[in-house]
């Protein structure tokens, strides 16, 4: 039973997340662009392993009408939501300090993100990660690199965000509120290219 209420929860949140990069995508003229690819990517997954490839079902979010192919094309998006730890009287959540105190040899962040990353990579995109806390803000994360290639195009951010350095390479955490503040049309980065290997940092 828990896993079915864990399951609906993530469902949930990725038509969400679905509806809210619509209304950015669109500069709120709909909400219908994206939704939840099929079996939040799992077809993906299997065809993969079995050396085959399935259009666009990498990540968990996909484009419901053609004009959100662009940015389908170009980020890979992982949603994930929840993993609060329950006690007698209190719902506690996990945190980014987690990485540095936590007695998890991998700790939620981390596993999200490597998830994120590894099915970014087999299909050449960028690595997007939008996750939510219990009872918190939904949140997005991607590499410093492609941060920094963000500030040539549409400058500096004037918003709190957290950096986080891992052994392998440094992320960024922004409230995605924020973020769509910051970056109003992300088309503009589009036109270049967001594969990281062509930035020129």
């Amino acid at each position: 039973m828990k896993k079915t209420v864990g399951k609906s929860k993530g469902n949930s949140f990725e038509r969400e997340v679905g509806r809210i990069l619509s209304l950015w995508w669109t500069e709120d003229a709909r909400d219908d662009i994206f939704y939840r690819s099929h079996s939040s990517g799992g077809r993906f997954t299997v065809r993969k392993k079995s050396g085959k490839d399935t259009a666009f079902q990498g990540g968990d979010i996909n484009f419901s009408d053609p004009i959100g192919k662009p940015l389908i094309e170009n980020w890979n998006i992982e949603c994930k939501t929840g993993y609060a730890r329950r006690t007698k009287n209190n719902l506690i959540n996990w945190d980014v300090l987690n990485l540095i105190d936590s007695q998890q040899n991998e700790p939620i962040l981390i596993k999200m993100w490597n998830q994120c990353k590894k099915d970014a990579e087999l299909t050449n995109r960028e690595s997007i990660l939008i996750f939510r806390r219990n009872r918190k803000k939904p949140c997005i994360m991607f590499s410093v690199k492609y941060m920094n290639y963000l500030f040539g195009i549409f400058g500096m951010h004037k918003t709190h965000a957290v950096i986080i350095v891992t052994p392998t390479e440094s992320c960024v955490i922004f409230n995605i509120k924020d973020f769509f503040e910051w970056i109003p049309n992300i088309r503009l980065a589009m036109k270049i290219g967001l594969n990281t290997s062509r930035y020129s940092i």
